[in-house]
């Protein structure tokens, strides 16, 4: 008995020259694009998902790790224009998934507004994440599928530390996810910068905030 080979994933250069393609309109080639980083945003978008359920943004019930990442995944395609030469891809989808879940978040908040005023009102539409076209053409034999990548659900210890209930609440927004970018995802600060469109003087400024607090966080947690 042989083993399942692993699903075949372009290298970051491989990626980088089919995302050149997929801006002229390649789907296949923006899946050999962005394939090398699935795993990546995956893992992302359940810690995201815990954090906003943590904070109370959004229930269990109001959707799926993958659903964010399908959103951001579809948010990358409609906007692959904007992403600057100079900014990673990688860091680029990253910083999207944060924009996708504020987004979900509002949208979410005002949903459950609507439904306290009226609960006779009809059911909004399907979000956009729930595109079949998207799926149709996103799966490809020859292309990681979502099943590759979702195998295995549980955080793993690394994520659990990212998404400490004093990480969750001693952060600014921008600060958190400047300190995620850099210090967990392991993006330099230059494209911390560009990712989320602030001054990298400011990205500076924010991450050692942001290691000041949790300084002080584990301290108050160990008197």
């Amino acid at each position: 008995m042989t083993d399942t080979p692993e699903p075949w994933k372009p290298a970051a250069g491989e990626a980088e020259a089919a995302w050149q393609t997929a801006l002229a309109g390649d789907r296949e080639a923006f899946q050999k694009a962005v394939a090398p980083y699935l795993e990546e945003l995956f893992k992302a978008a359940r810690r995201e998902r815990r954090y906003r359920i943590a904070l109370g943004d959004l229930t269990a019930d109001d959707l799926a790790a993958e659903e964010i990442a399908g959103e951001t995944l579809i948010r990358a395609w409609d906007d692959r224009h904007d992403r600057l030469p100079e900014l990673g891809l990688r860091a680029w989808l990253l910083a999207g998934m944060f924009r996708v879940v504020a987004a979900l978040v509002r949208r979410a908040g005002r949903f459950r507004r609507t439904a306290a005023v009226s609960l006779e009102r009809p059911v909004p539409p399907d979000p956009v994440y729930d595109d079949e076209g998207f799926w149709e053409w996103y799966q490809p034999d020859e292309v990681t599928r979502w099943e590759d990548v979702l195998a295995d659900a549980e955080p793993t210890p690394e994520e659990m530390a990212a998404t400490d209930e004093q990480f969750n609440r001693s952060l600014p927004p921008l600060a958190r996810e400047a300190f995620l970018l850099h210090e967990v995802h392991n993006v330099p600060v230059r494209e911390v910068a560009l990712a989320l469109h602030v001054p990298e003087r400011q990205v500076t400024h924010l991450l050692a905030e942001a290691r000041k607090r949790l300084r002080g966080a584990a301290r108050g947690e160990s008197s």
